[in-house]
């Protein structure tokens, strides 16, 4: 027996360290919720303030950790010196904050040009913008400062991108500047969602938390759980895509390289997500799971805290990336938390609750609509599998994702159960 304790004790050593720990996280969000509770009825603030303040707790809290603890930025990954390597060039300096401000401007056309950014649905991201715009202004000066004297490369994307379109000068290696490109295309497109559904959320969790607290035990105490889940996954979400930087070592290392990863990502999103989800792969029918099991309450309650278990699983591996969060892209591998079991965890809750939730496989409309829409749900499940593979192939360039990707082979849960049948 003792034998055996040694045995799982030593496999756990050597499982590779996450890029965040797991427990950092969950500091992280318990300060964000904390934030949301004490301006739960503050009147200065709207939705959109409210979940800006508990995105700051959530950076605040992390960063601390990041930068005083872990002293991430003497990481390799991270390409920075402890000292400064080189003098402060203002010339370089100047170069990287035209490059940056270009890309902006892009960003900005891309908005201005898109009808979909020209309505209301988005205007708490351009109250988020206008907030904190003032500050980037002032503080990104002084970072590019200190990156030019501690950075390890000098002709880093922003020099490479700079020189190309400011002096004509083409870039002898074009590796670095599409990543720059891609990692900010994936904030344009995510980031103004995140904030959105936030700021959404911001605005009724409060209302939802006294309604359950009202009737306890009741669909109201599922309602909340599942609203809080899916708060919790876009407060760290929304802290992951605006939080990029090489001093907390949560840059980006490399962007999905193909357009296959890139499609079966973005149309899980809007506005793609609408348009699919209505003509194509439709599978929600008449009858959600709480109506269909309200004669059987003991069966109902079973069936809620297991949709609540799937959802809070979901978030805490949104959670467990700490401020290193993004689709599409690479910024550290996670191997805490509920990656410590699997490699999709977040993909496995979200696909099983979709099959809890809706049940498709009840319909009072008949068997043949009952099959339409179980076959729907299933292009669902196929299309986030095509991310996971597609998630894969592009993270097994990084030697750390290799590593994690064996010892889950070996020891994660499914490698587990397989063996317990052994």
């Amino acid at each position: 027996m003792n034998s055996t304790l040694d045995n799982v004790a030593h496999v756990e050593e050597q499982r590779p360290r996450s890029a965040t720990p797991f427990s950092v996280g969950l500091l992280g969000i318990a300060g964000g919720l904390l934030t949301l509770w004490l301006l739960r009825d503050s009147t200065a603030l709207d939705g959109a303030g409210r979940s800006t303040a508990a995105c700051l707790a959530i950076i605040a809290t992390v960063a601390l950790y990041e930068l005083f603890v872990a002293r991430v930025y003497l990481r390799p990954s991270a390409g920075l010196a402890g000292q400064a390597v080189r003098p402060l060039s203002v010339a370089r300096v100047g170069l990287r904050l035209a490059a940056l401000a270009s890309v902006y401007a892009g960003i900005g056309l891309l908005y201005w040009l898109l009808p979909e950014y020209h309505g209301t649905f988005y205007n708490p991201f351009w109250s988020l913008i206008r907030t904190l715009a003032p500050y980037l202004i002032v503080a990104a000066p002084f970072y590019f400062a200190w990156m030019d004297r501690c950075q390890r490369e000098t002709d880093d994307a922003y020099m490479l991108w700079g020189r190309l379109v400011f002096c004509g000068q083409r870039p002898g290696n074009w590796k670095p500047v599409r990543e720059m490109l891609a990692g900010w295309m994936v904030k344009a497109f995510f980031l103004p969602l995140m904030i959105t559904y936030l700021s959404t959320d911001a605005d009724h969790i409060g209302a939802s938390l006294a309604t359950a607290m009202n009737a306890p035990f009741s669909l109201a105490t599922f309602s909340f759980m599942y609203d809080l889940s899916f708060t919790m996954d876009l407060m760290f979400g929304t802290v992951g895509y605006l939080c990029t930087l090489r001093i907390l070592d949560t840059h980006v290392r490399s962007a999905e390289p193909t357009t296959l990863g890139w499609l079966v990502a973005l149309i899980c999103y809007q506005p793609f997500w609408s348009l699919i989800s209505t003509q194509y792969i439709h599978y929600q029918g008449s009858m959600f799971w709480d109506n269909w099991l309200i004669s059987v309450p003991i069966v109902r309650i079973i069936w809620g805290t297991m949709i609540i278990a799937l959802v809070l699983c979901y978030a805490l591996s949104t959670i467990a990336f700490g401020l290193r969060f993004s689709n599409l892209t690479n910024r550290g591998i996670i191997t805490s938390g509920p990656y410590r079991f699997t490699k999709h965890p977040a993909y496995i809750a979200k696909n099983l609750s979709f099959w809890m939730v809706a049940v498709p496989f009840v319909e009072p409309l008949g068997w043949q609509v009952a099959l339409t829409h179980c076959a729907a749900l299933a292009g669902v499940n196929l299309v986030y599998f095509m991310r996971a593979k597609t998630e894969e192939r592009h993270l097994m360039n990084d030697p750390d994702y290799r590593a994690y990707a064996e010892w889950i082979t070996k020891n994660g849960l499914f490698a587990r159960i397989a063996r317990a049948f052994q």
